[in-house]
């Protein structure tokens, strides 16, 4: 004969109740997981032991009335000291019903951490659209191909340095003066390259204050420094999966070069503030007016970091050294701002085109875009009469240094229309003939100002009223005034 089965010997905590639903016995195991004492329960009515116990009490009710046990998973147990979840299962009996109670404490903390985890999940794929909003914002303007104007030999060059290391994953270091069109170069890179549908993001490292380029590269926590009240995405993780143009690269300061390193190195980085590691899939273009490498020599730029960027360099050429590409771009420039405002595009001017190929252009393109914007925007005639910056500083025979493509300089015979210098003075007007002069004297005098060789001297003014003047004409005063009886 078996051994008789006695209640304290189940595992299971269990209740006898009656039609009333009220409590007759209970064992040990139920009495432990209600954190009631075995002898008090007998008579308590069954709802009170739960959280909303009197609809839990109706639902076993119902589902044992329709024939068959019933089950009520993750009932909470009304408990202070720590949180208990039960699941019911209730049994038909004679007067009543026997109920087993079961602990699924641990199973409601897994399903609670399952739904912390979804719930971080759905701020990950929302920072992740969030992203993806920012990305499209971003390069709306870049998403309209880029047109490199000009059939000069160094734009061709440039053109073709382009094309060639634009399918590649390789970093390219784009040099050139400010205003050259670095820029556009990155553009045309990342726009024939296989990341051409990812994000294209733009930094001016010069233009940031050092304290926030880091901030701005790689973001920041909450909290990492004053004014920090909420997390912010870096250009990094804003260009992952694209291309990030680092525009004058060399003003970046030391911990943010060493950072940028360990990027192109592992594609790995911490935010600002933060310890979690971020990987990204970034191509990077490096562009810069200095020569990186004599920033190295300096000791101003990081000499592994320089080798990194410079796997690939394309040297884009000042304007004043394709002057055969002036006519197509001014051409260029002013179809795309006379569209814009809505006004007709009209043909160039020979007396245009004659000051526009006797100027240095030392703002290059921009300064270029500038004048063609102006005389666009104030056209009344039936030709476009572009009007230069304040003064020109025409180049004339052997002053001329590096000027006409080709070694011609203008006026000479390899000069478009046969402009002479005769020609080009005659445009100028007299502010523009002071400020040309000036300039003159000083790069003759090596940017002296006073002194027996400076530039007031061989001028016949007095150095306070040169100072003056240079100031009128937009002049910028040289960094040091070297002085003396020199």
């Amino acid at each position: 004969m078996g051994r008789s089965i006695d209640a304290e010997d189940i595992p299971l905590g269990v209740l006898a109740v009656d039609a009333a639903w009220k409590i007759l016995w209970a064992n040990a195991a139920a009495a432990e997981r209600l954190a009631q004492r075995a002898d008090q329960l007998p008579g308590l009515a069954c709802a009170l032991l739960f959280e909303r116990g009197e609809q839990v009490v109706e639902r076993l009710r119902a589902a044992l009335a329709a024939g068959g046990p019933a089950l009520a998973p993750d009932v909470r147990a009304r408990r202070d000291d720590r949180e208990v979840w039960l699941d019911l299962a209730a049994h038909p009996q004679r007067s009543g019903a026997l109920l087993t109670l079961v602990d699924a404490s641990a199973r409601a903390a897994l399903r609670a951490e399952l739904a912390r985890l979804n719930d971080r999940l759905g701020e990950s794929e929302r920072e992740k659209e969030k992203i993806r909003r920012v990305q499209r914002e971003l390069t709306d303007e870049a998403a309209q191909a880029p047109t490199m104007i000009g059939a000069s030999e160094g734009m061709r060059r440039v053109i073709a340095q382009a094309e060639r290391v634009a399918p590649t994953s390789a970093t390219a270091l784009i040099h050139g003066e400010t205003g050259s069109g670095k820029d556009l170069v990155a553009r045309t890179i990342h726009a024939r390259s296989p990341r051409a549908a990812g994000a294209f993001i733009a930094v001016n490292c010069a233009a940031l204050p050092e304290s926030l380029i880091e901030s701005e590269l790689f973001g920041h926590e909450r909290g990492a420094f004053t004014g920090a009240e909420r997390q912010r995405l870096g250009k990094f993780e804003l260009a992952d999966g694209g291309t990030l143009f680092l525009d004058e690269v060399a003003e970046l300061s030391a911990q943010a070069q060493a950072k940028l390193l360990r990027v192109l190195q592992n594609g790995a980085f911490e935010r600002v503030g933060g310890a979690e590691t971020v990987t990204v899939d970034v191509r990077v273009i490096a562009a810069t007016h200095r020569e990186l490498a004599r920033q190295v020599e300096r000791g101003r730029f990081r000499e592994d970091l320089f080798y990194r960027l410079n796997v690939f360099r394309i040297d884009v050429p000042p304007l004043r050294d394709r002057r055969e590409d002036l006519r197509a771009l001014i051409e260029f420039l002013h179809e795309r701002h006379a569209r814009r405002m809505g006004r007709p595009a009209l043909p160039v001017s020979e007396r245009s085109m004659r000051r526009a190929l006797a100027y240095r252009w030392p703002g290059n393109i921009r300064e270029l875009e500038n004048a063609v914007e102006r005389a666009t925007l104030l056209s009344e005639g039936a030709e476009l009469e572009l009007e230069l910056p304040e003064s020109p500083t025409p180049q004339m025979g052997a002053q001329a240094g590096p000027g006409a493509a080709g070694g011609s300089s203008p006026g000479g015979p390899g000069s478009e229309g046969g402009t002479s210098a005769r020609d080009v003075l005659l445009d100028l007007t007299s502010e523009q003939l002071q400020r040309m002069q000036m300039m003159h004297a000083l790069e003759a005098c090596g940017y002296r100002v006073f002194g027996g060789k400076g530039a007031a001297r061989r001028l016949g003014l007095n150095p306070q009223t040169m100072l003056s003047r240079m100031d009128k004409f937009g002049i910028p005063r040289p960094r040091v005034m070297r002085g003396g009886a020199d």
